[in-house]
């Protein structure tokens, strides 16, 4: 495998959050940025879980988030979890120790959501000790923690988040509109950003807009698209309105403003737009009862028609939520491809997935992706069992599929062929779980899969997928 690299969770003495242990070995970055070019990191859907060891929770609840890595290593089990759990302290500070050791730089690093950890709320009430501060107020800290350990470990980039479906003080899906999560989150996140004055809608309904870090003529809108999924629930503030509808509403005029002042956007969301292949071929019934959209399709329409609106502006959206790696492409009416959607793999095992994160490289003048690298923890099993963690690198983009860059263009050809072509259908039903030993693809479903890489509308995909089945 091309641009192995070994990665032990106590081998980086220089890095920011050293740990103890073995030396990393060091070998060339697989990217390297010529001129006019530059790299960003993503990290998603690490569910960090302050639960590993509930003796220390009470403390931690007691204590402010500057304390909480301390407490941590106090602790005895120093081994990250194994599949099915979600990430804790060892295996998120491995994980980002690694990204940080690629002999890499990275301008700036995008989080798309899920700070916390499933079942967090059940997980508090029956560990919190006998005084506890509350669930809302340690949720909040969970996900300050987290943002804290992305600033410490990137010190030197600006970071940009979303919100996941798990990121509430009320519980998964039910993030409030004018909660104080967004408001105990809006502080740090807004100087994270380097453009602290662009978050004035953030309280609101945990969304905004950045000035690009490095491109002169493009922004960055950050979506809280959790309101627009079949999930959603108000019911920690019913007297909400319709928060998905009044974000849409936002979203438009924010790409009105941008088009009139000739500049373009990427979009950061959590929930990619689509079909959930995983939960469709799960289902029961005939074909078309059984599709699930990862949106509701009021928002699914309007947001498609808004991308179709202002044809030219987006050209990229990047979310997570799945844990697996994938894409989807956004169509003109006329099939003309029009946005390439990264979904980045999770840091989080808790689905089967390897732990993962992605580099990509990036014209600094236009802001087209040209190529990417995934990197993932190899010896997850064995981690847990006490061996050094072993962080490699999966694959680069281009090299891997044959890619003249990672365009609209280029996705579409891509997902073409992986329906096509049994060569390039394997690559990426190897990849799609980082290399995990139980992968949710196989010969019987692989055409959910496919689909959902081209087909986001509820038409599409049931004209591709049930003419399949």
């Amino acid at each position: 495998m091309a641009g192995r690299i070994a990665f032990s969770i106590a081998a980086l003495a220089a890095v920011m959050l050293p740990l103890a242990g073995a030396h990393a070995q060091q070998t060339a970055a697989p990217l390297q940025p010529g001129p006019d070019e530059g790299l960003f990191l993503i990290v998603t859907d690490i569910h960090f879980d302050p639960f590993t060891e509930p003796s220390l929770v009470p403390k931690l609840d007691r204590s402010p988030v500057s304390d909480w890595s301390a407490i941590f290593k106090t602790g005895t089990g120093g081994n990250p979890r194994g599949y099915n759990h979600d990430a804790g302290y060892f295996l998120t500070r491995s994980a980002l120790e690694a990204a940080a050791a690629q002999n890499m730089t990275y301008d700036y690093v995008l989080y798309t959501g899920d700070y916390l950890s499933h079942d967090f709320n059940s997980k508090y009430q029956a560990l919190a000790g006998p005084s506890p501060q509350g669930h809302a107020s340690f949720a909040i800290k969970t996900a300050r923690y987290v943002s804290h350990l992305l600033s410490e470990t990137f010190a030197g980039s600006p970071i940009l988040g979303v919100m996941g479906n798990t990121d509430s003080a009320c519980g998964d899906y039910e993030i409030a509109p004018d909660s104080a999560f967004t408001a105990g989150l809006k502080d740090q996140w807004a100087a994270l950003s380097r453009q602290p004055d662009r978050f004035d809608r953030f309280r609101t309904g945990g969304y905004y807009k950045v000035a690009h870090p490095t491109l002169a003529d493009q922004d960055i809108i950050a979506l809280n698209n959790i309101f627009w999924t079949p999930r959603y629930s108000d019911r920690c503030n019913s007297g909400g309105g319709d928060p998905g509808g009044a974000m849409m509403t936002w979203l438009k005029k924010q790409l009105e403003q941008t088009r009139q002042e000739g500049r373009k956007a990427q979009i950061l969301l959590h929930v990619p737009p689509g079909f959930n292949a995983y939960s469709t071929v799960r289902g029961s019934g005939p074909c078309d009862s059984r599709l699930s959209p990862f949106w509701h399709e009021r928002y699914s329409k309007g947001f498609l028609d808004l991308m179709r609106e202002y044809s030219g502006i987006v050209d990229y959206t990047f979310s997570g939520h799945t844990h697996m790696d994938s894409f989807a492409i956004i169509n003109d009416t006329d099939g003309t491809p029009l946005i390439a959607s990264q979904i980045t793999p999770a840091v989080s095992p808790i689905f089967g997935n390897n732990p993962a994160f992605a580099v990509f490289l990036y014209n600094r003048t236009s802001g087209d992706l040209l190529d990417s690298a995934t990197f993932y923890l190899s010896n997850l099993a064995a981690a847990a069992q006490g061996a050094p963690p072993d962080w490699q690198l999966e694959y680069v983009y281009r090299s891997t599929y044959s890619l003249q860059d990672l365009s609209p263009a280029s996705r579409s050809a891509l997902a073409s062929r992986i329906k096509s072509d049994t060569l390039p259908r394997q690559q990426f039903t190897e990849l799609y779980a980082v290399k995990a030993p139980d992968n949710p693809i196989d010969s019987s479903n692989w055409q959910a899969y496919a689909c959902a890489q081209s087909a986001v509308s509820e038409d599409a995909y049931e004209a591709c997928y049930c003419k399949a089945n």
